[in-house]
């Protein structure tokens, strides 16, 4: 019957003195980087079934020291 539009509110903060339709483009444009970073990480993780929360931080910050190499070795 009657259709209610949905309101989305988007939360940033920032310490830029812009307009807030710059802020969002800028987050956007950051944003995709930074998650396929992320997504690339998760090839560099062994699998493991540990619940161990020391075992499981050391082996994430181990692949991240290894995906960060493999991005510097990687453009020269």
């Amino acid at each position: 019957k009657g259709k209610r539009k949905k309101v989305v509110y988007f939360a940033r903060a920032t310490n830029l003195n812009l307009p807030k339709g710059e802020v969002l483009d800028l987050y956007n444009k950051v944003r995709g980087p930074i998650e396929t970073s992320y997504r690339n990480i998760k090839a560099f993780l062994p699998f493991t079934s540990s619940t161990k929360f020391v075992f499981r931080t050391l082996i994430f910050v181990l692949a991240i020291v290894l995906y960060s190499l493999y991005t510097v070795f990687k453009g020269e």
